[in-house]
């Protein structure tokens, strides 16, 4: 439940903290009345020291974006953007369960329970106008008459002539059960007596048969030659599958919590370390396939590198690159937006793929 417009105007350049006093939902972010240029601005909510990327606005194509987030009670927040154009954020104050719990008391208050009060008490209140006798006396006339009222009248009910009727119709419908016939019986135990004589036959046909098998023994001893020459043949095959699979692992690598970089391009130059301020270009999706967000061209998007102020899984992902790289990371839920997400574009708990590569790094 609502209470209350919430509102914040984020200037370039600037941060905004506090420590939440009222919860509120942060439900809109949009562009500022003047554009200063036309590149990304981004909005980022740092939460327990802890910096998210809510949202990304350009100018022309993506002017606001709806969000469905929450913010509680006593947790200690910061607001601020990277990019050169003001952002508007809006939203509600939510209310207190205490409120809502007590508007549900005073409607369970004005129902007053007759059943507990006394012939004495019952008097006082009709003479006071605060009962109407006329409704008292139909109450307790529905109360006397109970199920076992009802289900007596439905005994007591006098049968009539089209009941009679279904009554006999319903008796000679039945069907007796009809008796088995003893014949089948006798049927059955023959049945059973030629199907033993046959397994009998049957056996002492075979033990007559076993010395012929011996003469075809050479046979399978001459055949398993050449199934040593098939199996000596395929094994190169094998072994050639293998390497590439081997090629293709050596190529992905699992890092800190999970976060797994399958390296496309190796790039030149040395490495990337943590305090580098890089430019990247990426594509953002879901395991589904679904593309979120993403900067293929124009300027890149700059951060520095292990300083929080992208997910964890960036800071992670990216260190080691060369100038020119390409990876793709995959990023479990922990390392990403978490339980929370990013709504409406990224659900709770998404494990995200982004494919990124290094265009330069100071």
């Amino acid at each position: 439940m609502f209470r209350g417009f919430w509102g914040l105007k984020i200037v370039p350049g600037k941060t905004y903290s506090q420590t939440v006093d009222a919860s509120f939902r942060l439900s809109n972010a949009a562009l500022g009345a003047t554009v200063v240029d036309e590149l990304r601005t981004s909005v980022v909510l740092t939460v327990d020291d802890k910096s998210f990327v809510l949202c990304s606005l350009t100018p022309g194509a993506i002017e606001q974006q709806t969000l469905d987030i929450g913010l509680t009670e006593g947790e200690e927040i910061t607001f601020e953007t990277q990019g050169n154009n003001e952002v508007h954020l809006t939203g509600n104050f939510i209310a207190d369960d205490m409120d809502s719990d007590y508007d549900s008391d005073e409607e369970e208050s004005d129902e007053m329970d007759l059943s507990d009060l006394s012939p004495e008490e019952l008097k006082e209140l009709i003479d006071e106008g605060l009962i109407d006798p006329e409704t008292l006396l139909e109450d307790m006339e529905d109360e006397d008459y109970d199920s076992d009222d009802a289900e007596a009248d439905m005994r007591i009910r006098e049968i009539t002539d089209e009941d009679e009727e279904e009554m006999i119709e319903d008796l000679e419908s039945e069907e007796e059960p009809v008796p088995v016939p003893v014949p089948e019986v006798k049927i059955k135990k023959q049945a059973k007596k030629a199907e033993l004589k046959r397994k009998a036959e049957e056996e002492e046909a075979a033990k007559t048969k076993k010395p012929k098998a011996k003469k075809e023994e050479p046979k399978k001893v001459k055949e398993e030659p050449k199934k040593v020459k098939e199996e000596v043949k395929e094994e190169p095959k094998k072994t050639k599958e293998e390497a590439k699979k081997e090629a293709k692992k050596a190529k992905s690598i699992e890092l800190q919590g999970g976060v797994v970089a399958e390296v496309k391009k190796e790039g030149a130059g040395a490495g990337v370390k943590k305090g580098a301020r890089v430019g990247m270009y990426y594509i953002g999706k879901l395991t589904t396939g679904k593309v979120f967000d993403q900067n293929t061209k124009g300027k890149p998007f700059w951060f520095r590198l292990g300083a929080g102020e992208v997910i964890k899984g960036w800071d992670i992902g990216i260190v080691g690159m060369k100038k020119g790289g390409e990876r793709r990371l995959t990023i479990p839920a922990a390392m990403a937006y978490g339980k929370r997400g990013a709504p409406p574009d990224i659900p709770p708990n998404a494990t995200l793929v982004f494919d990124i590569r290094l265009v330069e790094y100071k």
